[in-house]
Formats: C-alpha cells, sequence, structure tokens
C-alpha cells in the first residue's frame, strides 16, 4: 500500500482503463517514528515541508482532490495491518480506499486505534477481531517482509509503483510519465 491518495487516484484510473493489473502491498515508509507521531516541520525542516505540502496540493487539484495536509510523519504500521486484516477478509479495496480518503481528507487519523476500528466497521469488519489484530501486530511479518523486498529495488518512498516487474515510478508524477511507461511496455511486447 503507498500512502499517496493523487497515485491512488492515477493508478484506478489506469486499472478502469484496463491498462494495468493492481496489487497494492504494504511498506511501512517510517518505521522508527513513535505511533503519535513526528512534526512534519521537525522532520523535514519548516521550509522542505512547505514546499513538499504545496507541492503535493498543487497534484491534488490536478487530479481535483481534496487534501488536508498533515501536520505529522504517522508511522503507518497500525494502518497497514488493519488494511492487511481486511485483505484476508475480503474487503481490502474498500478498505484501502477508506484509508485514503480518511488520511488525506483529513477525517481520520491512522495512527489512532478506535479510527482504524471505526474505519474497519464501514467497510463490514468486525470490530473486535480487527482491534485484537492491530494490537497484536498480527501482520508484522508481512509488512516488514514488503519493507525489506522494497528496498531490495530501491524503493524508500512513497509513492512507489513497478511496471512489467521493471519500470519503477517513485513518487506523485503526473499522467504522462505512466503513460511514457505503459508506452514503453507495449512497444516491448
Amino acid at each position: 500500500m503507498t500512502w499517496c491518495y493523487i497515485d491512488s487516484v492515477r493508478v484506478d484510473e489506469l486499472e478502469r482503463e484496463g491498462l494495468v493489473n493492481v496489487t497494492w502491498l504494504p511498506f511501512e515508509l517510517h518505521p522508527a517514528a513513535p505511533v503519535e507521531g513526528i512534526p512534519r516541520e521537525t522532520y523535514f525542516g519548516r521550509e522542505r515541508s512547505e514546499r513538499m505540502a504545496s507541492h503535493m496540493q498543487s497534484i491534488a487539484d490536478s487530479v481535483g482532490l481534496r487534501m488536508q495536509t498533515r501536520d505529522v510523519i504517522i508511522n503507518s504500521r497500525r494502518a497497514l495491518g488493519a488494511a492487511e486484516f481486511a485483505r484476508e477478509q475480503g474487503v481490502y479495496d474498500p478498505m484501502h480506499r477508506a484509508l485514503f480518503k480518511a488520511h488525506w481528507e483529513g477525517t481520520g487519523r491512522l495512527e489512532n486505534m478506535d479510527d482504524l476500528v471505526r474505519i474497519g466497521v464501514e467497510v463490514g469488519l468486525d470490530a473486535p477481531d480487527l482491534r485484537a489484530s492491530i494490537e497484536e501486530d498480527r501482520y508484522a511479518a508481512v509488512i516488514d517482509e514488503h519493507r525489506r523486498a522494497a528496498g531490495s529495488v530501491g524503493i524508500d518512498a512513497i509513492p512507489a509503483h513497478i511496471f512489467g516487474r521493471r519500470y519503477l515510478i517513485l513518487g506523485a508524477q503526473p499522467r504522462e510519465i505512466f503513460d511514457q511507461v505503459l508506452d514503453r511496455l507495449g512497444a516491448e511486447a
């Protein structure tokens, strides 16, 4: 799972057009961050934080998204575990979308257990089972393995997309970049 709502919109568009088949995988970007998060300005510095927020907002505007910039860098482990629980229950896609929406539109705090359970219940998950899976960090091995695998191919940022098992696109990119990679894959086929 990447945590860039903007590229989720672009990838959804490519999938609807039949150009890609998508498998979202967990990637814990800031595993050392405490559960309560790290203030964005502390982590990046004020100037860089403001530049990043402005860049993300302009990209969000370009795809018609409402986006609330978070003031903290969160540790996404709980949310990734909740998504993996949803995958096991057959409702990964709705959970994935609900988590994106809650995080980027500012309606939920993905580091907060109660918010995760509320979001899960809204997509049909059992609250006590979801809470237990998060509390016991049931999907730690899956999350850790995907982080190691991602690192082995150069992924150290989000969003990250791999096309055709050989082209890596890092960061929020314009649709044209995705189209160029798809064109190249088509020409190679």
